[in-house]
């Protein structure tokens, strides 16, 4: 589904889902000028045409004990690289990757519970890869959905 797929009603939906995505299709539909189920209709519209590719909920780490994030860049040994990621998707501990282009080709967010995690999260990469890891201080920016158009 392109842009010029959706109008100003679809766009209007988009921003109050993306401000608070458990909002009632009657509330949705009272806001945009629409019936529940019309409401409903433009949502699974929006689906199918892959504009909405899920709903989500935000979880602190720090309620669950982790209490550090690294930011790991991963350039893999020749021939490793889909062992390294075999190996990052099968940890849990990373909670995003990317792939990238550059010398390095994967860059990883980690959360920690302690530092020493560190050694036991990356010690097994390190027969196939290279790694540069940064510990995160803030959060400036925190992850935020793409601008939705206005036209």
């Amino acid at each position: 589904m392109t842009d010029a797929q959706f109008d100003d009603r679809d766009r209007r939906i988009l921003a109050l889902l993306a401000r608070d995505g458990r909002q009632s299709l009657r509330e949705i539909g009272g806001a945009v000028g629409l019936s529940a189920p019309a409401v409903r209709d433009r949502i699974l519209r929006l689906m199918e045409g892959g504009v909405i590719t899920g709903f989500t909920v935000d979880i602190n780490p720090r309620a669950l004990g982790y209490t550090l994030e690294a930011v790991v860049r991963i350039e893999p040994l020749p021939g490793k690289l889909a062992r390294v990621r075999q190996a990052l998707e099968e940890t849990p501990e990373v909670t995003e990757c990317l792939g990238i282009t550059g010398d390095d080709c994967f860059i990883a967010r980690l959360l920690l519970r302690e530092m020493s995690d560190l050694d036991r999260l990356l010690g097994p990469l390190h027969d196939m890869a290279r790694t540069s890891t940064s510990l995160v201080k803030t959060t400036p920016i925190a992850r935020r959905l793409p601008p939705i158009p206005t036209r």
